[in-house]
């Protein structure tokens, strides 16, 4: 057991160096410009950064606020600070342009560890492919020897002894991609002409509320009418 957890460490500790390898290697080769846009960056991204420009910001602002008065040292950015919003807008573009360098190379670091990724799941997925073929055949073989065994062949098991290309795959994804999107577009129309007949129901509700309405007046029109000819008999009768 000691010896197990010991050949696992020094497995762990040979794909650790490895890693530190690659990123020594990748920090070895940066440009000057891309060290300094690092530093920077780094800088930025610090508490120290935050705290030289709150006491850059607050002496600049005490000393043009006109509570002092000394010459050749005051008052030199009066309220609204027109210089110092200048100077804080060079500061954001280069800031940011020294950001963008370093997330660039962040990126392209990124991706090699991605493709080094992909690579190593490839191998995986052949070595385990072989595996499970070699399986399947000391399973067939130890069967065919006195069929001692209670043997099923699996169909999954032949479709996954064959170890599909990375095309293959990408096609399977983009395909299901495409048939969902074409299901949500059904379902959008569906919803869409549900929506339609839904407006179409209210437009003939609407219209029936009208012309019941209109219905209405008429038979209120017909009972003042009535109501009045009573009221003429009545006054004829006297």
């Amino acid at each position: 057991m000691s010896s197990e957890t010991i050949s696992q460490s020094e497995i762990v500790r040979k794909n650790t160096a490895a890693i530190l390898e690659m990123q020594r290697k990748v920090t070895e080769a940066r440009t000057l410009g891309g060290r300094i846009a690092d530093a920077i960056t780094d800088f930025t991204g610090s508490l120290a950064f935050v705290y030289v420009h709150v006491i850059w910001f607050g002496i600049w602002i005490f000393l043009n606020i006109g509570l002092l008065h000394i010459p050749h040292l005051t008052e030199f950015d009066p309220f609204p600070f027109s210089f110092l919003t200048m100077v804080v807008s060079l500061e954001a573009i280069f800031l940011s342009t020294f950001v963008l360098i370093s997330q660039n190379r962040l990126a392209a670091a990124s991706e090699k560890r991605a493709e080094l990724d992909l690579q190593v799941n490839l191998l995986a997925e052949q070595k385990a492919t072989k595996v499970l073929e070699m399986l399947d055949q000391i399973t067939t073989q130890l069967d065919s020897v006195g069929k001692r065994f209670n043997f099923k062949p699996d169909p999954e098991v032949k479709a996954l002894k064959v170890s599909p290309e990375p095309q293959e795959v990408l096609q399977v994804i983009e395909e299901t991609v495409k048939n969902e999107a074409k299901e949500i577009k059904k379902v959008s129309q569906a919803v869409e002409d549900v929506t339609g007949e839904v407006e179409a129901v209210q437009k003939d509700v609407k219209r029936t509320s009208g012309k019941l309405d209109e219905v209405a007046e008429d038979v209120e029109e017909i009972k003042q009418e009535v109501k009045g000819r009573g009221g003429n008999h009545h006054i004829n009768l006297k």
